[in-house]
Parts: structure tokens; sequence; C-alpha cells
């Protein structure tokens, strides 16, 4: 077997997608194909779909079929005909007729007939455009007013897990890791109402509690954990009514702190500004605030916060006002729903959405020296997506506000070079809550046709522990 000299139209396989044709055409299966390329059985999966699509084929057979068609691989002692899979040559045109004697040139009323109609055309085609020129493409607050259909069903790949699902379907919640618990706090309910319910899972027991709520029902709030302490920053208050324009008065300008040992939520600080949709992060010394939307604009500046001691409810209210943000740096563009994970001291940013399209964009912020820079782009665009980190890679998931997404992304630090992997759920999974605990990211609610009461885990990475062997 051999590679074909590329004859015939443009190959459009990339050449690690030619490596599995080539041993597809062979008749390997897909376990000796992982086998002779020392990839996974997983990876040929995703790479045979990609050449089906690619080549506009349904089967294995048909892609060798094509392949040795086009003359892009060569199996010796097999020939198939051109003509075989070669598209019907089209008719040749009819030969014009003779022109008729031109008519008298128009009158004055048919020319201005023509000139009303062709405007009418026009106007016609640009109208819808102009209309949505003049509103955003998506509400920025709410799903409220989103067609609804049943909720999406999860398809499980390898690596993917069922667990406890949440007790009410939620998008627009936020979700953190702490001392092996997942805590969920807020969110919009199937009714596009805001809620203020705080709920927290045990890894071990796999079962969900109730905590104390949140001070009032927030959606699209921000959220992180530091030096034992949950901080929530933002939000909006309640759906703003259909067809209206979000304003700075659905959001919140409020930090709230909540202690895991008392169960007890207070007022930590006043953000610089009301925001809802930022990012927060924390390095256990300061909180950094990135992004939103603040009833107007989208943002681009990141604050830091040095991480507030703990204070009485009294004495953390009063405290809240005097506590000041430090303006840092700003991001490429400005953006909200996007994710943000702490790596190192530095702050990766991935995707969001611009009030017009989501984005591709990544970016690594370093707080020390203020420096910003840019990392290769995601795959696809994604809003709504969250950023998390176990240890050994960063994860972009969900998104698929504006277009369809079928996979999530896999960063590596030490190569800079993002992976796509097969997501559960398709088509758009946006606004969840995700965290990384011990190489197993975590999964929850989120948005795809209807709110999601969900709850997946993945495997990101295979660790074990080795024995301690001490000499005698």
């Amino acid at each position: 077997m051999a590679e074909g000299n590329g004859t015939g139209s443009e190959n459009p396989l990339s050449e690690r997608e030619m490596d599995v044709a080539r041993l597809l055409s062979t008749g390997a299966s897909n376990a000796e194909i992982a086998r002779d390329l020392v990839i996974s059985p997983h990876t040929v999966k995703v790479h045979l779909r990609n050449i089906f699509e690619k080549l506009q084929v349904n089967s294995r057979t048909e892609a060798s079929m094509l392949l040795v068609q086009r003359g892009w691989v060569i199996v010796p002692g097999v020939e198939i005909p051109a003509a075989e899979y070669a598209p019907p040559e089209p008719p040749p045109p009819p030969e014009p007729q003779a022109l008729d004697n031109l008519p008298l040139p128009a009158t004055r009323w048919q020319a201005l007939y023509l000139l009303g109609a062709l405007a009418f055309s026009l106007a016609l085609v640009l109208l819808p455009n102009l209309v949505s020129l003049a509103q955003a493409p998506v509400d920025l607050l709410t799903d409220a007013g989103q067609p609804l259909r049943a909720p999406a069903s999860a398809r499980l790949e390898p690596r993917w897990e069922m667990r406890t699902p949440l007790q009410l379907p939620l998008s627009r919640l936020a979700m953190v890791a702490l001392d092996n618990h997942l805590y969920v706090a807020g969110g919009e309910s199937a009714g596009g109402q805001p809620v203020d319910s705080v709920a927290i899972y045990d890894l071990d027991s796999n079962e969900w509690r109730q905590a104390e709520p949140l001070p009032q029902p927030l959606a699209n709030i921000a959220m992180t954990a530091a030096n034992g302490r949950i901080f929530a920053a933002g939000g909006s208050r309640a759906a703003s009514d259909a067809g209206q324009e979000e304003t700075s008065s659905d959001l919140v300008a409020s930090l709230y702190a909540f202690d895991p040992q008392t169960s007890v939520w207070t007022e930590a600080a006043a953000l610089p500004y009301s925001v809802a949709g930022a990012a927060l992060v924390s390095d256990g010394q300061s909180l950094y605030l990135l992004g939103g939307w603040d009833g107007r604009a989208m943002r681009d500046e990141i604050w830091r916060l040095p991480v507030p001691q703990a204070k009485t409810v009294a004495a953390s209210t009063a405290a809240a006002a005097e506590t000041t943000w430090q303006l840092l740096g700003h991001l490429s563009s400005p953006r909200a729903f996007m994710g943000a994970a702490m790596v190192g001291g530095e702050i990766y940013i991935a995707g969001g959405y611009d009030g017009q399209r989501e984005l591709d964009l990544a970016e690594v912020f370093t707080p020390a020296s203020g420096e910003r820079r840019q990392l290769p782009s995601m795959g696809s665009a994604r809003g709504g997506l969250a950023l998390v980190y176990d240890g050994l890679a960063l994860y972009a998931l969900g998104g698929g506000w504006t277009h369809s997404v079928s996979t999530h992304e896999r960063y590596d630090t030490t190569t800079s070079a993002w992976s796509n992997f097969p997501s559960p759920i398709q088509n758009e999974w946006r606004n969840l809550g995700a965290a990384a605990v011990d190489g197993h990211l975590y999964l929850v609610g989120g948005w795809s046709g209807a709110p999601l009461d969900t709850h997946l885990e993945y495997q990101s990475s295979f660790r074990a522990l080795l024995p301690v062997i001490s000499n005698p």
C-alpha cells in the first residue's frame, strides 16, 4: 500500500487523518489502527468521524473506495474505475437562440416602476438585518423566552459517568470545589426566575444536601474558593421582561462570602460596579474579578482585591464599603460569560460572549507583572463555558450559545496546544457549573434546550499511588 500522488480534486484530509485513512483502506479495525499509530481507540473514532465528514461519506467502505478512486491512497491489486464515483457530466448548455429585434426604449413610467420594484425588493432583504442590529442576538441575563424543547439526554462516552443529579434543573448557576465537596449556588429555574438555593454535594457519599441560601436570589454570579471560604460576586436579581434590554438595575455589586463551618453568608465587599457574567478566581492571597456585563456594556477590566478576612455579619457589612479593588489590567477585548482559571500564579482566560458573537480567544494574564499574552485560539468559539484546571491541563467545557458544539477542549500548558474530546451532550451546553477534583471533572446543570439537572463526571487523568519503599 502506498499514498497516491494527489491527482484529482484537492485532498481535504490532514496528515494525521491520512495516516488513519491508509490503514482504514487495508480493512484494519479501530483497535488495529490505534495500535499501529500509538493512539487511543477513542482518538481513532474522532479521526474517522472527521474523515467521513470531509469526504461526505457514511461508511468505512465508501471512504476506502473514494480514497482509492481519487488516487489519494493506493492499494496494490485494487483498482476502482473512476466512473463509479465520478459525478455525472452536466449536459452541454443549449445553443443560444438568435435575439429578436430589440424593443423600443422604456417609457418614463416603466423606468419609475422598475426602480420602485428594485427598492422594495432591497428593503425586504435588508430589513431583517437592520432589525437584528437594533437588538442583541441573545438575552444576556436570562434564558426566559428561549424556545423550550425536551432537555438533552446524555450519551455517555468512555471516561464519562453519571452522578446524582441536582434536585432542581438549573442554568446560569455557579459551582466550586472545596474539601471534597461541590458547592452549587444560585442559577435560573425552568420558569426563568433566579434562585437563592445553595446545594452541597459530598463526593464520598454521592449525595446532595441543602445549605444556607444566598442573601438574595441570583443568577449569572461568579464564584471561587479561597482560604477555606467561598466567594460569590455580582449576578442578576431578576429576569428582564421579554424584548426589553437589561439594565444595571437588574444587577448587583456585592461580594458575598460563605463559611462552610458556620454555614453563614456575609457581605465581604462591594464590587467596582454592578456586574453579571463576570469571572472570579483566586490565588489564595487575592481575588481577581474579570470582565462581565454592567447593564450597558461589556467590561474588559481585571481587578484585584486581597482576600477579605472572616468577620462577624455586622463587622463584615461595615467593612465591605471600606474595601477597595485595584485595577491591574485589561482583557484583549470586552466580554462576559468567559472561562477563567488560576494556574501557577497566572490567570488563564478562554472564550466568552462580546454581545454579538461567541469568541474562540484564549489568553493568560500575570498579576505580578500586569503582562497579558495571547494563546492559540480554541478549536470552537464558546460563550457560557467553564474553564477548570485538574493539576495537569486546562479544560474548556460547554458553550454553543449561537452555534452548535459537539466537543469540549483540553489545553496542554506544556505544549500550548488545544485538543478536542466528545461531549455527552450535543448542540449546546452552556452556563453550566464545573469543577476539578483529584483527576476528575464534575459538570452540573446548564442549558441545553431547557435547564438541566444533569450531573456528570469525567476522568480527566489517571493517577496511581506508588508504594513507599524505605531502606532497611
